[in-house]
């Protein structure tokens, strides 16, 4: 964080990124002359028939193709999802430059800060039951990425570090992604597909989530607790030194009380669009573009509510905007990994013979096996809808081979669809997440990785857990 923007892409978790991303992309190259070519017919309806493959001649990908891939993948049918999240980012970081300079984010923290001083911990454990039930029943991931920066400047204004507001905010709108439930993208779409209804086995998800929820305060709880005892054991201290110094340039205790009005109201109305978003059908599946657009025109209506000018508001978010735009580039290259494998027809190969893998085994190691399936498939591709049309067909053949139920076979989807978003580097929200908070990537891996294995063991045993109760 500099004097000029309060969103920033890391210059060095930005290169770093590109570099994994690069090799990623090197990588899924090498695969198309490892792997045959196949597909996966689809119907008059557009439904993808699943359950007949039919493979194809050849192998390899032309050296031309790779080179313009990034390009033709914005021309493709998943380009328009790319520029939407891109422009939704850019112009995120230009509405917050602007809530920035004009006092809003200060005012909001100052409030937080005088209200809840002496009760931090509990501040801390209702922010992540927010953005848990945000993930959980809305399905929101994404538009988490809208509150990181204030987040992130609460948790530094209270003694603690940037991967605490990371672990709040992103980590905790991960969590509840993953066990879904209502999530209308993961669980609705699946038990659509599986022929069930959403809410059926809620009780076990409800569960569920309260176990996570536990999990992920203790994780927090004993960070934090690290971090006031010894502040140097972080892995930003040198960095977060800066940002509080920047920080201590600003008065918590001069705060206007109608900018604060102002900033409240923005914030309470973006929290209202997104729930609409996710309960209107008529609006579900545009909440990122609708979000961009109340971003937008919200920064420049709070911006001449208290008293600035137009030309003064839009100075201040086009700087913003060029502070975050290397983000773009990011996003592009997290795409270009799942389009080369498409594009190559290989990505129904892998999902074909993994799924061979395991046919005819006992229900257990199938639920086992379903999981895993998921887990290696959303390394390619991390949307849940995406993956509902290519992966359920699938997965209800198997769940009556093997003999399990529907609510098992698509509690094993959503956990392999979710949790790993926060681990995977193919995932462009956790990247820009990263890169927008100045936490580079092997230090996340490096953080967050034992959880990780937590949360993997403690899944795979609820699903066991699932089928020995009749789930």
């Amino acid at each position: 964080m500099n004097k000029d923007q309060i969103i920033k892409i890391n210059k060095r978790s930005f290169i770093t990124v590109c570099i994994i991303l690069i090799a990623l992309i090197l990588f899924s190259y090498l695969l198309t002359y490892l792997i045959p070519k196949g597909y996966y017919p689809v119907d008059e309806t557009g439904h993808v028939l699943s359950d007949h493959y039919l493979p194809l001649e050849g192998t390899g990908y032309s050296f031309g193709k790779l080179i313009t891939a990034p390009f033709r993948l914005l021309a493709s049918r998943d380009g328009l999802i790319v520029i939407v999240i891109a422009v939704f980012i850019v112009i995120v970081g230009g509405a917050f430059n602007v809530m920035d300079k004009t006092k809003g984010i200060s005012s909001i923290i100052g409030y937080l800060i005088t209200k809840y001083r002496k009760r931090k911990y509990l501040l801390m454990y209702l922010i992540i039951l927010l953005f848990m039930l945000f993930g959980a029943l809305f399905g929101i991931f994404e538009e988490s990425v809208t509150m990181l920066p204030i987040i992130i400047m609460l948790a530094l204004s209270l003694g603690w570090d940037t991967f605490t507001g990371l672990g709040m905010c992103l980590m905790a709108a991960g969590f509840g992604f993953s066990t879904a439930l209502t999530n209308p993208f993961s669980v609705g779409l699946a038990s659509s597909e599986m022929g069930i209804n959403m809410l059926s086995g809620i009780g076990f998800r409800i569960i569920i989530f309260i176990l996570m929820y536990l999990l992920l305060c203790f994780y927090m709880r004993r960070h934090v607790r690290k971090i006031e005892k010894n502040p140097e054991s972080s892995l930003t201290y040198e960095e977060d030194k800066i940002k509080r110094e920047q920080l201590d340039q600003v008065s918590f205790n001069t705060i206007k009380p109608k900018v604060l009005r102002v900033y409240t109201g923005f914030f309470i109305s973006i929290v209202l669009i997104i729930i609409a978003s996710a309960l209107i059908p008529v609006l579900k599946g545009y909440s990122i573009p609708i979000l961009a657009v109340a971003f937008l025109i919200g920064t420049f209506v709070c911006g001449r509510l208290i008293g600035y000018r137009f030309s003064e508001i839009g100075k201040t978010f086009l700087s913003g905007l060029l502070a975050v735009s290397p983000a773009v580039i990011m996003i592009v290259l997290a795409g270009t990994i799942k389009f080369i494998l498409d594009d190559a027809q290989i990505l129904a190969t892998i999902i074909e013979e993994i799924s061979n893998m395991f046919k005819g085994s006992s229900p257990i190691l199938g639920i086992l096996f379903i999981y895993f399936v998921i887990l290696i498939v959303e390394f390619f591709i991390g949307s849940a809808s995406a993956k509902v049309v290519l992966i359920i067909p699938i997965i209800k053949v198997l769940a009556d081979k093997i003999g399990i139920t529907p609510n098992i076979a698509v509690l094993a989807f959503i956990f392999g669809d979710g949790y790993n978003d926060l681990i995977y580097p193919t995932n462009p929200v956790l990247l820009i997440a990263l890169g927008i908070a100045g936490f580079s990537y092997t230090k996340w891996a490096k953080k967050t990785i034992g959880l990780q294995l937590i949360v993997l063991a403690v899944t795979a045993l609820l699903l066991v857990i699932g089928y020995y109760i009749g789930y």
